[in-house]
C-alpha cells in the first residue's frame, strides 16, 4: 500500500511539474498574436492618399451604388465611390452638371455643384 501511495504521489508531482512548464509556453505563444494584430492595425494607417479637387462635368450618378462618373477638363472619365457627405450630394446632381469633386484615387469625399457664372446666364 505504501508503494501505491508513493507511486500516486510521484505521478501527481510529475503531472503538476509538466503542467507548470507548459503554461508559460502557452502564454508565450499567445503574446505574439496581439502584436501581429497591432501591426495589422498599423498597416492601414500608412500614408493616406492626398485628396485633390477636380472641376468636372457629371456623366452619370448611381445613388444605389453610391457612384458618380465625371469627365474632367482633359476629357477622361473617372468613376468615384461617394463617401461621407458626398453620398447625400449624389441626389442633387445630374448628368451635364458642372461640379467640383474632392477625391482620392477612387473615393469622392465632397461633391459641390458649380453655380452658373454671369456669362452663362447672359447667354440664356
Amino acid at each position: 500500500m505504501k508503494k501505491t501511495v508513493l507511486a500516486l504521489a510521484v505521478a501527481v508531482a510529475m503531472a503538476a511539474t509538466a503542467s507548470a512548464q507548459t503554461a508559460p509556453k502557452a502564454a508565450a505563444t499567445k503574446a505574439p498574436a496581439p502584436k501581429a494584430a497591432n501591426q495589422a492595425k498599423a498597416a492601414p494607417m500608412a500614408p493616406a492618399a492626398k485628396a485633390k479637387a477636380t472641376k468636372a462635368e457629371v456623366v452619370s450618378t448611381d445613388p444605389a451604388a453610391k457612384t458618380i462618373t465625371v469627365k474632367d477638363s482633359s476629357g477622361s472619365n473617372m468613376t468615384l465611390t461617394a463617401t461621407g457627405a458626398a453620398v447625400a450630394e449624389l441626389a442633387k446632381v445630374k448628368a451635364g452638371d458642372m461640379v467640383t469633386v474632392t477625391h482620392t484615387d477612387t473615393n469622392a469625399t465632397k461633391i459641390v455643384k458649380v453655380k452658373a457664372t454671369a456669362s452663362k446666364k447672359a447667354k440664356k
